[in-house]
């Protein structure tokens, strides 16, 4: 009876242990959002210098890519020069951790915990977040909240809440890591001559905007600058294009804009109006101050109406015009309301500061701030130099290339 009993319950043991194995290994297979199983999320993909990215940080990463492009409207496809980028950044991230050792560095205790609560802040925010989409559902249940929480982590982020925290602090070490190699590396990135720099600006200017011009993206581009999208003005005057300041005045009434724009007769100057606190919009190259050049092809963007190219085109340089424009609207209750808006242009004479060219490339030194702004780029593109070195041995499997996301 008692060998009988003995044997009942090891064969029960051993169903028990077939059945967590088979759950254990059902759950392993369960694919997650971005249709990989645990032992795909764990396969090597890449390699550098010593350095290894799982298929798992991959899709992670470039999900992670598409999706801040996604956001500000940019559509990127998960194409070959896309996954090269994802992947050199991931192999790029270790390699600069590893780098500290190799140079003699190191994060201190201060910085390590930093990089941790970040790490634990997003998390929470994360769940927080999570909670709130779950409570919203049919099936949402305030007794297992945690345990739904954790199901979505694996189904749609491939990985458990302390697996996640790892990978977030590993970003911040990174991104300290990265700080302080190329500090180690800054005697060498600054050590250039002013032809080379030049020599970079020109090249820079000339391929990001010379080359590469299209219809109406000059002005377009200028306005993102003066939004604060774009940190280096744009440097390039396609051929053709007229200087003009123009001085906008919103008002309800022709007259008042009228009365203003008399003013340039009786001693005022175009500067006075710029002054006024009746201006609403001083339209500058760049947002900064000095002539506005402007295209037939773009025109439409200076103060949204394409007449004032025409117009200003018919000027002659000094000479000055008044172009007024209505703007009827109509309110809920089918009231009509008509504004004006004054545009007072100025036809000046442009150049290009000291090389005193009328299109082409802006003088490095023409505009505030410039020189530094390109400097600092021209020394990012020296470190990445150092960094192309460490990436010369890059492997990547074929399957990487295959995969797009689930």
């Amino acid at each position: 009876m008692k060998k009988k009993t003995l044997n009942t319950i090891l064969i029960s043991a051993a169903i028990a242990v077939v059945v967590i194995a088979a759950i254990v290994f059902s759950i392993l297979l369960r694919p997650d959002a971005h249709g990989l199983n645990a032992f795909e999320r764990s396969k090597v993909i890449a390699t550098a210098s010593g350095q290894s990215v799982t298929m798992g940080e991959y899709a992670m990463g470039l999900s992670s890519t598409l999706s801040y492009y996604s956001y500000y409207g940019i559509t990127y496809t998960p194409d070959q020069a896309t996954q090269d980028s994802v992947i050199e950044d991931l192999l790029l991230q270790k390699l600069y951790i590893a780098k500290l050792d190799e140079l003699g560095l190191s994060l201190t205790a201060e910085e390590l915990a930093a990089c941790k609560m970040t790490a634990k802040d997003q998390l929470a925010s994360l769940e927080e977040s999570i909670g709130k989409q779950l409570s919203t559902s049919s099936n949402f249940s305030t007794a297992s909240v945690q345990s739904q929480i954790n199901d979505y982590f694996s189904r749609q982020l491939g990985m458990t809440k302390a697996q996640y925290v790892a990978y977030v602090e590993q970003e911040e070490k990174a991104e300290l890591a990265a700080e302080k190699v190329k500090a180690y590396y800054e005697a060498q990135t600054k050590n250039y001559s002013e032809e080379e720099l030049l020599a970079y600006y020109n090249e820079y200017v000339t391929e990001s905007y010379g080359d590469d011009y299209t219809e109406g993206n000059y002005s377009t581009y200028m306005s993102m600058y003066t939004l604060g999208y774009y940190t280096v003005p744009w440097l390039y005057v396609p051929e053709g294009f007229i200087y003009v300041d123009i001085v906008q005045i919103d008002a309800e009434t022709e007259d008042e804009i009228n009365e203003l724009y008399a003013t340039l007769e009786s001693g005022a100057t175009f500067a006075d109006l710029v002054g006024d606190s009746r201006n609403t919009a001083t339209m500058h190259l760049s947002g900064i101050e000095g002539p506005y050049a402007i295209g037939e092809g773009d025109a439409s963007y200076v103060a949204g109406y394409a007449d004032l190219y025409a117009v200003a085109s018919e000027m002659e340089i000094g000479e000055t015009k008044l172009v007024i424009e209505p703007e009827t609207k109509t309110d809920d209750d089918g009231n009509e309301t008509t504004t004006y808006a004054g545009y007072i242009i100025l036809r000046t004479e442009g150049n290009l500061c000291e090389n005193g060219a009328q299109y082409g490339v802006v003088d490095i030194d023409c505009y505030e701030g410039v020189r530094d702004q390109v400097a600092s780029g021209f020394e990012s593109t020296r470190f990445n130099e150092i960094t192309t070195l460490w990436l010369a041995d890059k492997w990547v499997d074929a399957s990487a290339y295959a995969y797009t996301g689930a």
